[in-house]
């Protein structure tokens, strides 16, 4: 997940097509990890479900990971903690 090669370009096709990653936190080495992604104004939770499990998301398609979205209310919690990308 480093800087470099195909990494930076999946980052920017993710941001054209509104997803932006903030943080990958695992829990351990079994798991759980925690995510946090920013996507653009009109984007349903259906439409990110469909993204984080499909071959631009996490597990590219393969169904390695058990993705369980949630929407945060960052209204409730205050200023956001990373800078808006969108």
């Amino acid at each position: 997940m480093a800087s470099g090669g195909d990494w930076d370009q999946a980052i920017a096709k993710n941001l054209e097509a509104g997803f932006y990653n903030h943080a990958f936190c695992p829990v351990g080495p079994e798991g759980p990890a925690f995510c946090i992604w920013e996507v653009r104004e009109g984007i349903t939770a259906e439409d990110f479900q469909e993204f984080i499990d499909g071959p631009n998301g996490v597990n590219f398609g393969l169904g390695a990971w058990m993705n369980i979205c949630k929407e945060i209310n960052v209204e409730m919690a205050g200023k956001p903690p990373y800078p808006r990308k969108f």
